[in-house]
């Protein structure tokens, strides 16, 4: 793995991939920044393998115990490396608010409850005589699983008011602005200064545009 975050993190192969787009496929400006952008994170791809490894170094910290440090290495850097190239490299292409964790969660589960049967038939075969009361963590894994999908998961389904509200562009009413910097006692019975107003802002538009 560290030749593998050593590739990610100098990028060598996309850097080969960009100059064989530059020199035989692009042909316009254009064409040459699409080559060059660096794209999204690739979570289609990543995060299948970061779980597949975990399930693995679960399952065998039971059995060779001396995967733990290597599995705590990889994910270590992988925290770093990832973190630095989501910052600095690479642009996201959507946004999803968080509805991916809850995917990734229920995998996480899932990887848990292998380890611990792993376990649980590995020590059995040992014959140790506490066996038995290590069977609980099974019920107790589901139960903490179906606690935080019905406690949790609904904060995923849906966007968050304050996030959805950044993305709203209203064009605001001159109207409400002008009569609101007009103390009430000068405000007339019939808003013909209104209409003047924006008679003189049409008017203005116009020949803004005529220029």
């Amino acid at each position: 793995f560290f030749v593998g975050y050593g590739l990610e993190l100098s990028r060598l192969v996309p850097l080969i991939i960009f100059n064989l787009k530059k020199k035989f496929l692009c042909k316009t400006e254009a064409e040459v920044k699409e080559a060059w952008a660096p794209g999204d994170l690739g979570y289609a791809t990543r995060v299948p393998n970061d779980m597949l490894i975990m399930t693995i170094v679960l399952c065998y910290s039971v059995i060779a115990p001396l995967i733990i440090p290597f599995g705590v290495v990889y994910f270590g850097l992988g925290w770093l490396v990832a973190r630095n190239q989501v910052l600095r490299v690479y642009v996201p292409s959507y946004e999803s608010n968080g509805r991916m964790w809850p995917h990734m969660h229920t995998r996480i589960i899932a990887a848990l409850l292998v380890y611990q049967i792993t376990m649980l038939g590995f020590i059995i075969l040992k014959e140790f005589y506490y066996a038995p009361f290590l069977i609980p963590l099974i019920p107790i894994t589901f139960i903490y699983a179906f606690i935080c999908k019905n406690r949790f998961y609904l904060a995923f389904a849906h966007t968050p008011l304050e996030v959805a509200s950044r993305e709203i562009k209203e064009t605001p009413n001159m109207e409400s602005i002008y009569t609101a910097f007009i103390p009430p006692c000068l405000k007339p019975e019939k808003p013909d200064d209104i209409d003047h107003f924006e008679d003189a802002q049409s008017h203005t538009s116009r020949s803004t545009s005529l220029t």
